[in-house]
């Protein structure tokens, strides 16, 4: 059932050094994330939605409705700020500004809008990186965003898909000056994680970090010591899920039988727990009529 927000994304940023974040693609993945010390924020991952929900590599082949859609799930069973991936905004400036729209009236409290053309390419999907915008084109839309929020708390994340690091932090310089709260590049605009902190230093704002490929291999030490601000572990829920679930299948397909397999599973009265039952019965408790009473 829905919950009352604890601490808002803005306060977090305000507050924290580093906030760690999970990616989740569905309702279930959140709700988990929310009950989970040491997560302080929700991640709605494009990667994440098109897999979990579609069965889909992350091509832009889901609708801005199907995104809001799942976001809104989510938002309604976490207490925890989320943050929705947005891709490219689903068009031009103007079309952003009904996209922001849409995610904060889902309950997103922030979002992540990316430079690259439309239909977008996820970069760790694809050997060769989409075409980004022309940076004029592209600082429109996060000013456009940024401009026409209507929650003024609403954090707006640029995403420059630029693999060269030096155009990487020129881009990232022009979106902030666009109006852009974070700055956030891709993986593959690095090769180590000194230049993951000269990008941090040179575009003299805070930065969010998606740690996917490579900078799994980072520890929170090496992390926080790069200065990001934002820390985003995109692929930790998905990746997890599908090799637990094609393994339990095997399993199942093998042995055609429940019996003996080994995959770990939740229990069936600890997920009904988990998935909030008990408030349920404290509901019907207080608002459904004794039916052993006749008035």
């Amino acid at each position: 059932m829905i919950q009352s927000k604890q601490i808002s994304l803005k306060e977090l940023i305000q507050k924290h050094d580093v906030i760690i974040t999970a990616g989740a693609g569905d309702a279930l993945s959140a709700r988990i994330a929310n009950d989970i010390d040491g997560i302080d924020a929700i991640l709605s991952s494009g990667f994440a939605i098109s897999a979990q929900q579609f069965g889909l590599p992350d091509a832009e082949l889901y609708t801005r409705s199907d995104n809001v859609e799942t976001v809104s799930r989510m938002t309604y069973v976490s207490s925890k700020p989320l943050i929705a991936d947005i891709d490219t905004g689903y068009g031009n400036a103007i079309n952003v500004i009904k996209t922001v729209h849409e995610f904060e009236r889902a309950g997103a409290e922030g979002v992540i809008i990316e430079d690259q053309i439309s239909p977008k390419r996820c970069p760790i999907c694809v050997d060769e990186t989409n075409t980004v915008l022309p940076a004029a084109e592209a600082a429109g839309k996060i000013k456009a965003a940024a401009e026409n929020k209507l929650n003024k708390d609403t954090i707006i994340i640029a995403r420059t898909d630029a693999t060269n690091i030096e155009e990487a932090i020129k881009r990232a310089k022009l979106y902030h000056e666009a109006g852009a709260d974070l700055v956030q590049p891709i993986s593959r605009t690095f090769k180590n994680k000194e230049e993951v902190k000269r990008f941090v230093d040179e575009v003299s704002c805070p930065v969010s970090l998606v740690i996917v490929g490579w900078l799994e291999d980072l520890t929170i030490e090496e992390i926080r010591w790069t200065g990001a601000k934002l820390v985003h572990f995109a692929l930790i829920s998905v990746t997890a899920m599908h090799q637990a679930v094609k393994q339990a299948f095997t399993e199942l397909g093998n042995q055609q039988s429940a019996l003996g397999i080994k995959t770990p599973r939740t229990t069936h009265n600890q997920l009904v727990k988990e998935l909030g039952m008990g408030k349920i019965a404290e509901l019907e408790e207080k608002y459904l009529p004794d039916e052993t009473i006749i008035y």
